[in-house]
């Protein structure tokens, strides 16, 4: 019997990396033509923000580089939780963008603001709204076979931005034919809001990674029934869950016959991983069996889990 994990594939996550770099890299070519073409203020704002998006696509990189590295004699979980590093500084930068939305939106309430060259700009954001379409639609098929926060937090970051850039072109469309130059602000106010839910989410993720949160109540149980399933488990508990990077880690004690040889004990505890590796192919699995009706050691403590 061998565990099935022929659906894990983590250097998927590096490609997706590569892509968002690339994408960036395209962006900032067609807006620096766009800008020394028009001089237009708005265009020189949306160069800024890819440079900056630049510099963030490629920590991003690095981080999921450095989160597949092997375990080490200094790191013998791994490198994983860079990546909750990484989605926190994504976070962070969202934030701060979000901030500067915001204060900048406020200001513009007290009277319309000369628009330039509206047409180029259209035509800018929509390239930029493909782009940004594209590289989400890989990043999907990444995570599909490589579970990467920082490719996550990437993908909420570009989603963002399609959003924002159809959000730009409606309103500069809008202006051309004569709806209220209060849109513009009022636009921008909104985006700031859904920025701060993005900034949410993705924190709160990598915040859940860094303190070794729980995996979910559903994830949970299916381990449990799982173990239990097992004709010879006579049961189980200490059951303990977290996630680092594209990997799971699963501890747990089961209860076996204390009249069983060591070697099948052994065959057991065998059984019971490669039967969780099938549903959590990313997973490191530590079993501990104990004899039934005598369980005690001195890991337990607080709530045991049966």
């Amino acid at each position: 019997m061998s565990p099935a994990n022929t659906n894990i594939r983590p250097r998927m996550a590096l490609i997706a990396g590569a892509a968002s770099l690339v994408t960036v890299l395209i962006l900032i070519v067609i807006k620096a033509f766009a800008l020394i073409q028009t001089g237009s203020a708005s265009i020189l704002a949306s160069l800024i923000d890819s440079v900056v998006d630049a510099s963030v696509s490629i920590m991003t990189f690095l981080a999921i580089q450095i989160s597949l590295k092997p375990a080490d004699e200094d790191h013998r979980h791994g490198h994983g939780k860079v990546e909750g590093l990484a989605a926190l500084f994504q976070a962070a930068f969202i934030a701060g963008a979000g901030f500067f939305l915001l204060l900048e939106s406020a200001g513009r309430f007290t009277g319309p603001a000369v628009a330039e060259e509206s047409d180029i700009a259209i035509a800018i954001m929509a390239v930029a709204t493909i782009l940004s379409v594209v590289l989400v639609m890989v990043q999907n098929y990444s995570l599909k076979f490589a579970p990467s926060l920082a490719v996550e937090a990437d993908r909420a970051h570009y989603s963002s931005d399609i959003l924002i850039n159809l959000g730009v072109i409606g309103v500069l469309f809008g202006l051309q034919h004569g709806a209220p130059w209060w849109i513009d602000p009022a636009f921008a106010v909104l985006i700031a809001f859904y920025l701060a839910l993005t900034v949410r989410r993705i924190a709160g993720k990598a915040v859940d990674m860094l303190l070794d949160r729980e995996l979910s109540g559903d994830a949970r149980e299916r381990i449990t029934k799982k173990v239990l399933s097992h004709k010879y488990v006579m049961g189980m508990h200490d059951l303990r869950t977290s996630k680092s990077g594209m990997k799971i880690f699963i501890s747990f004690d089961i209860e076996l016959d204390p009249s069983l040889l060591l070697y099948n004990a052994h065959e057991i505890v065998r059984e019971v991983e490669f039967e969780l590796l099938i549903d959590f192919p990313n997973a490191e699995i530590l079993i501990h069996a104990d004899p039934h009706g005598d369980t005690y050691d001195t890991r337990h403590s607080g709530e045991v889990h049966h």
